[in-house]
């Protein structure tokens, strides 16, 4: 059950990481081509394009990320089956140190190793020397259509705000909607991350409009 909890995590961290960077870059794109043209057919097909890229380099990127990852478990997971077989009390001693770091006493600490290598010596040593839980991966391809389904969401509501809505009201309304949904992701993304709220919040929201003025100004110079 944990095991399946960890993982659905991972893939919900994905999905919202996908859909903040979708509304962020595209947020982007829609006011910078704003800025050089305010063609709506010009402003659309902008947007379009760019979600069809970001969504398959999100894809392929987190296909990546997470492969590459394993890789470096694997690699680790190896050079640790080979320590317990060479030096099987050393890793033992090593564990009891790990736990008497964690504040626990001499003898609850021998006694929780003594455990723990019996239970699985590989997964705890791995733990201990590395950091790594294999519970908490997700493999590549969940990963990457996660993000693939993530970025066109996350996307979609600049690229229509700006597109659709009256042009009196399109850069105010485009403004108030990403910063919502930037609320939204960088609120999840504490939760998931355990981050402060405020801070992850703020920062999200921070990072978005700078993107979308500083595009803005880029399309405005263009146009020049």
């Amino acid at each position: 059950m944990d095991i399946q909890i960890n993982k659905k995590i991972n893939i919900l961290r994905a999905i919202v990481m996908g859909a903040n960077d979708g509304i962020i870059s595209i947020a982007g794109v829609v006011f910078g081509v704003y800025g050089a043209s305010m063609s709506t057919w010009t402003i659309f097909l902008a947007g379009l394009t760019a979600t069809i890229a970001g969504t398959f380099s999100m894809a392929t990127g987190e296909y990546v990320s997470v492969n590459a990852q394993l890789d470096s478990e694997r690699s680790a997971k190896d050079a640790q089956k080979m320590a317990l077989t060479n030096n099987f009390s050393q890793e033992a001693q090593f564990l009891i140190q790990h736990y008497r770091t964690d504040g626990i006493s001499a003898e609850n600490a021998q006694l929780l190793a003594q455990q723990s290598m019996q239970k699985d010596a590989l997964k705890e040593t791995l733990n201990a020397r590395y950091g790594i839980n294999e519970d908490d991966f997700i493999s590549p391809t969940d990963a990457a259509i996660a993000s693939m389904v993530a970025f066109p969401i996350g996307a979609f509501l600049p690229m229509i705000s700006m597109t659709f809505v009256p042009v009196a009201y399109r850069v105010i309304t485009t403004i108030v909607f990403v910063i919502g949904a930037l609320i939204l992701t960088g609120y999840f993304s504490a939760v998931y991350g355990n981050t402060p709220k405020k801070t992850m919040i703020l920062r999200n929201v921070m990072m978005g409009l700078l993107t979308m003025f500083m595009t803005y100004l880029i399309g405005l110079l263009m146009a020049l």
